[in-house]
């Protein structure tokens, strides 16, 4: 479900929708973005990490049940990011990215109709008065449909809150980034569990993906929710996995010796 600061986009209404030719992007299709932070507001001596939530879809939701292929809305959507002075842009995860003299360029993929889409970015911010503060443009770009030429569908300043108020700094964290952080550690985890397996260190790299799997399924039963259950599940398999692998390839080290 889409939530603050969504933002619907209607072409008729963009002025940088058309090419030089002046086609126009359909004028029934409806780009829908949300921004959300993992926290209300941050201290006014800066916070490292913050993260946000971007999430897109074009249209309306897509029933579960299809009888036929979803439409392609828009081809390589991209988001291009330009960080504020003083704002670093420390982690993008869920896309393929790269940082430009411009920006940073985050390539999305194809658009498909009522398909939402989530990415998690993760920023440092250094100290600010209080109030609201901005932290990066944002725009938004795609290829219309057998056309080379890119449209900009939407541009957009980005802020954060900052505040000395005890009270908002303790608000609880918004469960739907807090899970989308959660789940984002797996890979990176994976990777450093990997590269102790392939080093020799089984223990090491067992130890890692046990912590992790165990955060996951106590998030599961204070949650009730499966999605973490599942995704320890997973982690679970992958130590079992990874344990006899390497176990193996060690026995047969030793037995060529």
């Amino acid at each position: 479900m889409f939530r603050d600061n969504i933002v619907s986009i209607h072409p008729a209404n963009l002025e940088d929708n058309t090419h030089k030719s002046g086609e126009r992007l359909p004028v029934n299709s409806v780009f829908e973005v949300s921004y959300s932070w993992n926290k209300e507001a941050i201290p006014t001596g800066g916070g490292d990490p913050v993260y946000m939530m971007v999430e897109w879809r074009y249209g309306a939701p897509a029933k579960r049940l299809r009888k036929i292929a979803p439409k392609i809305m828009s081809r390589d959507l991209e988001l291009l990011l330009k960080p504020e002075y003083g704002v670093q842009l420390k982690g993008i995860y869920g896309c393929r990215s790269k940082e430009t003299d411009i920006g940073w360029v985050l390539r999305l993929g194809d658009v498909l109709k009522g398909e939402s889409k989530q990415i998690l970015l993760e920023f440092a911010v250094g100290p600010h008065l209080s109030g609201k503060a901005a932290i990066c443009s944002a725009y938004w770009s795609t290829r219309k449909l057998k056309q080379s030429q890119r449209i900009l569908l939407r541009r957009e300043q980005l802020y954060i809150q900052y505040t000395s108020h005890l009270g908002m700094l303790r608000q609880p964290e918004d469960p739907k980034v807090e899970k989308t952080i959660k789940l984002n550690e797996t890979v990176p985890l994976l990777k450093q569990a990997l590269r102790a397996y392939e080093r020799g260190r089984t223990q090491e790299g067992s130890e890692l993906l046990r912590r992790h799997a165990d955060a996951l399924l106590i998030e599961a039963a204070r949650k009730q929710d499966l999605d973490y259950l599942t995704e320890a599940e997973i982690v679970e398999k992958l130590r079992y996995h990874y344990g006899i692998t390497f176990t193996a390839k060690r026995q047969n080290v030793k037995e060529h010796c």
